[in-house]
């Protein structure tokens, strides 16, 4: 559990990096790939988690690559923070019960 959540992170941070430097195709190339894993992810951790904090991370990594533009990144900066808020706070749901 805690391996897959960290990929999550850390693509997220990558691909948030590749767009803070300009290279928004390559981070909307990142950002779909978390989301396909995150997707992957998704049947194990529904079994684990409440399925409305699963829900709520796929759809905001459905959403980010959209925000990787030159003309939205302060938007993209936000939802980039979501997705990573919303990732810890399923990471501490699942070890708050051990």
């Amino acid at each position: 559990m805690d391996t897959s959540f960290c990929a999550i992170e850390q693509g997220i941070q990558e691909a948030y990096s590749c767009a803070t430097v300009g290279n928004y195709d390559e981070a909307r190339e990142k950002f779909y790939a978390v989301a396909q894993r995150a997707e992957d992810y998704t049947p194990v951790w529904l079994l684990l988690v409440r399925r409305n904090l699963i829900d709520q991370l796929n759809q905001t990594l459905a959403t980010i690559p959209s925000y990787a533009t030159q003309e939205n990144v302060s938007d993209l900066a936000v939802e980039t923070a979501r997705a990573k808020t919303q990732a810890e706070q399923i990471r501490r749901s699942f070890f708050s019960w051990f």
